[in-house]
């Protein structure tokens, strides 16, 4: 294995002269640096990218590899910008941006395995991908393709959910979100990662005091430890399957 702290401070060492450093490392590895990477790296405002691999639901890699925290502990890290990849495309796009389009550190998190069905490539913090007017979408990464596939089933039932991919989770204001929401009045946010400071709570957060009146489900891991088994089976048990998320839709749609 390696010392994912010594990593962390080279990094910082190294961007300290003048280099331009990207640490390869797996999410749940990474949360071993959190110290340096808050000390080492962004109290000194440095540039440094951290390739953040197995982010989200890693499968059988069992337990010890679930990548379920990173967008929890990386969003609290100050200056630090943290993209979201949902195919290949956007991921080289994002690693480009990352390198010569950002300054301090920069984080890209990314799943383990291939790309779904979504192949475009848009690297905005927010974007439309599919307008609606009876319900909100919003999610991010691989999972955009569960709430393509949900915003299908929902339109079946003559629900029409608008679909917002987040392609940057931070820095972002959230401002398609909200203007979504406030013509919608209906809000599903669809991730795999723990509950805690979630990109859904960020949401509420940046939504409080400014669109009122709106009903919302928040669809993730929920709290503790996520136990082992197929991504698939996981999704479905924690309910952020396309099936959840457009019964999620359903539920708020429901309610009058």
């Amino acid at each position: 294995g390696i010392a994912e702290e010594h990593a962390v401070s080279m990094a910082g060492g190294m961007a300290k002269q003048g280099q331009l450093p990207v640490f390869a490392v797996y999410s749940s590895f990474l949360q071993r640096a959190f110290d340096m990477l808050i000390h080492d790296i962004s109290l000194q405002d440095l540039h440094a990218v951290f390739a953040v691999d197995r982010s989200g639901l890693v499968g059988r890699d069992g337990e010890t590899h679930q990548g379920s925290f990173d967008v929890s502990f990386l969003s609290t890290v100050p200056g630090m910008t943290i993209y979201a990849p949902a195919s290949f495309s956007e991921l080289d796009a994002m690693l480009g941006l990352a390198l010569y389009g950002c300054d301090g550190p920069v984080a890209i998190r990314y799943p383990r395995g291939g790309e779904g069905a979504y192949h475009d490539c848009h690297t905005e913090a927010e974007f439309v991908l599919r307008e609606g007017s009876d319900l909100t979408i919003v999610s991010y990464g691989v999972m955009i393709n569960e709430a393509l596939e949900a915003a299908d089933r929902l339109a079946e039932d003559g629900i029409m959910a608008e679909v917002i991919k987040i392609g940057r989770i931070r820095p972002n204001s959230f401002d398609e979100t909200r203007l979504s929401v406030g013509k919608t009045k209906r809000l599903v946010v669809a991730e795999d990662v723990c509950a805690f400071g979630s990109v859904g709570s960020q949401i509420l957060s940046s939504l409080a005091g400014v669109t009122e009146g709106f009903d919302y489900q928040l669809l993730n891991l929920g709290d503790g430890i996520v136990q082992h088994g197929s991504v698939e089976e996981l999704r479905r048990m924690r309910g952020i399957d396309a099936q959840g998320i457009a019964r999620a839709g359903r539920t708020l749609s429901s309610e009058e």
